[in-house]
């Protein structure tokens, strides 16, 4: 198999290894100084938030087309429930954790959306489990001290372990 045709099979997977990566080096920049701030608090108001829905959940595939209004409205509901994540992550400064819970609610609430909004094939139990290693990915970031490199390093992964189940669901949809 060629490469090209690995990667068209896995697209969800390969767009989450070079979103995450993204992700990763764009959070690392924040230990290099001020200047990038802005720019970083400027993009992550909206960014993932969309570039995850955009980049996974294929809106038109092989066997399904999804109308304009099924779209907008998972692209509005992804985009709020990364506001809620993000609002649930800024509170880590009062509780302990907290980062760990926006990272699974943020998993649980986007992918049962798109099991529901989308018809996509994810069972709960892929949702669960997904969710609950979503959270944990976020747990080094708490122990270790905040710092770019580990709040990169735990979105790339969240994106990664969010990837997989959309990857799983994508193949599933083009081969059946």
């Amino acid at each position: 198999m060629k490469i090209t045709e690995h990667c068209k099979d896995n697209k969800p997977i390969v767009n989450s290894l070079l979103t995450g990566i993204f992700y990763l080096i764009f959070c690392w920049s924040l230990d290099f100084g001020d200047k990038t701030k802005v720019l970083f608090m400027i993009l992550m108001l909206f960014l993932p938030g969309l570039t995850f829905p955009l980049t996974t959940c294929y809106y038109k595939t092989e066997k399904q087309i999804y109308s304009d209004v099924q779209k907008i409205t998972h692209l509005a509901i992804s985009v709020t429930i990364y506001y809620g994540s993000v609002w649930l992550f800024s509170g880590e400064v009062h509780v302990k954790n907290m980062s760990v819970l926006a990272g699974f609610l943020g998993s649980l609430l986007f992918l049962i959306v798109t099991k529901y909004l989308l018809k996509k094939n994810i069972s709960l139990i892929q949702i669960l489990l997904t969710s609950m290693g979503s959270g944990l990915v976020f747990f080094q970031y708490d122990i270790s001290g905040h710092n770019g490199l580990l709040l990169g390093t735990s979105v790339f992964l969240w994106t990664i372990v969010n990837g997989l189940t959309l990857n799983i669901e994508y193949r599933k949809a083009q081969h059946h």
